[in-house]
């Protein structure tokens, strides 16, 4: 027997807009990221499951360039990109949002 979730109106307004949140989370990261040739940036992914949402990226290089603080990127870009843009990105509006448009206001 699989196991499928029915979700009401407003649980599936909120998941479309933990996707959108999630989505300018992983845009903000890659525009703060440092970028030498883009495969970094490539591997950043959204993932939503259970009213959650996951943004991240699977490239070791990202991984490395995201803790280490004490490296220098000539080429622009920052430690901590990830974090940073999930700071900046206004996520409970995003899903505030999303709750509102689906129920008609």
């Amino acid at each position: 027997m699989t196991y499928t979730p029915i979700l009401s109106v407003v649980e599936q307004a909120a998941m479309e807009g933990l996707k959108a949140a999630g989505r300018d989370v992983l845009k903000r990261a890659r525009e703060l990221s440092p970028t030498l040739t883009g495969d970094s940036d490539k591997s950043g992914f959204v993932a939503t499951d259970d009213l959650t949402v996951q943004v991240g990226f699977t490239s070791i290089v990202s991984m490395l360039q995201h803790e280490r603080t004490e490296w220098q990127h000539p080429d622009g870009g920052q430690a901590k990109f990830l974090e940073t843009a999930a700071d900046e990105v206004d996520v409970e509006s995003v899903i505030a949002d999303a709750v509102r448009s689906r129920l008609g206001g």
